[in-house]
């Protein structure tokens, strides 16, 4: 009884991380995102694809095709196909450094509940919703118009008191239902003080030491810091000389795309000092005037 009561917050403490963990592994399903807009003769066809699917998909390689929509699946397949198989080998031959070494030819197919699809069919109706292009024994769920982020960059210069927008074009999405997450960049790791820690429950300190991560930039090693969820970021003097970096998950009902970040050029700056014309005309009377008030005021009545 006594051990139940004990290894109550630990069992809490496991299911929120294994909740966490599912969560994140549902995130990162592979998927093939398919764009097929009406009146275009054209679909893009994007995937992220490594032959080791125990890598991090930071080191997945992003591969873009552009084909016409007339065209049979037969063709765009042997098309993706070869692309892969052509990257996979030359990457073979960096790695070993022997030229005459292939790697083995990839198979790649597109199916439906585990038929695969007519390699006659043209793409316009072979990429739909529902089916699964299969690269060896890696699924890939097919994902048509999902909300997309085009472009997205920070604007400068960033002052403190400002809000901050994002330069953001979206297709297939609204900006008002994706989701930003801000972070400030800096040298070293910054730690929540005592205060703010004081105000936080365990499982909030857990998130936000969490949210500490590392990555690499052109200047060195930088700590990225969550500092605000939301359309606009106000910046703070904490945020001066540090870079700003946006995360923007964009989102349309239950159907989310693929997330995209951006880092400001510049850092942040402090604000203008505003000198209001009674802010300068009190500098001249800072101190009260010396002398007998009732004299002066009867000496300028006469």
């Amino acid at each position: 009884m006594l051990f139940n009561v004990l290894n109550t917050p630990l069992s809490r403490r496991f299911d929120i991380r294994l909740l966490r963990v599912v969560q994140r592994t549902m995130c990162e399903m592979a998927r093939v995102f398919v764009r097929s807009v009406e009146n275009e003769e054209r679909l893009q066809i994007t995937f992220r694809y490594h032959p080791d699917n125990q890598q991090p998909v930071a080191h997945h390689r992003v591969y873009n095709f552009d084909r016409l929509k007339t065209e049979g699946l037969e063709r765009t397949i042997t098309h993706i196909a070869t692309k892969i198989n052509q990257v996979m080998s030359k990457r073979l031959k960096k790695k070993s450094k022997v030229l005459d070494m292939t790697p083995a030819e990839v198979r790649v197919c597109l199916c439906q509940d585990g038929s695969e699809i007519s390699p006659a069919e043209p793409n316009e109706s072979a990429w739909i919703n529902g089916r699964c292009m299969q690269i060896e024994d890696q699924q890939f769920h097919v994902c048509v118009n999902v909300p997309t982020v085009r472009k997205v960059s920070l604007p400068q210069p960033m002052m403190v008191g400002f809000p901050v927008y994002a330069n953001i074009n979206l297709e297939f999405a609204d900006v008002s239902d994706c989701k930003f997450t801000w972070y400030r960049l800096s040298n070293g790791k910054t730690v929540t003080s005592p205060e703010e820690s004081g105000n936080l429950s365990t499982d909030d300190v857990e998130d936000r030491e969490s949210d500490v991560t590392k990555s690499d930039c052109k200047k060195g090693k930088m700590s990225a810091v969550k500092i605000f969820v939301g359309r606009a970021y106000i910046p703070t003097e904490e945020d001066i000389g540090c870079q700003l970096k946006l995360e923007c998950l964009p989102v349309r009902g239950e159907v989310t795309g693929d997330m995209v970040c951006t880092v400001s050029s510049v850092g942040v700056q402090s604000g203008p000092i505003v000198s209001y014309p009674f802010e300068k005309r009190h500098k001249f009377t800072e101190q009260l005037t010396s002398g007998d008030w009732s004299v002066l005021a009867t000496c300028s009545i006469y």
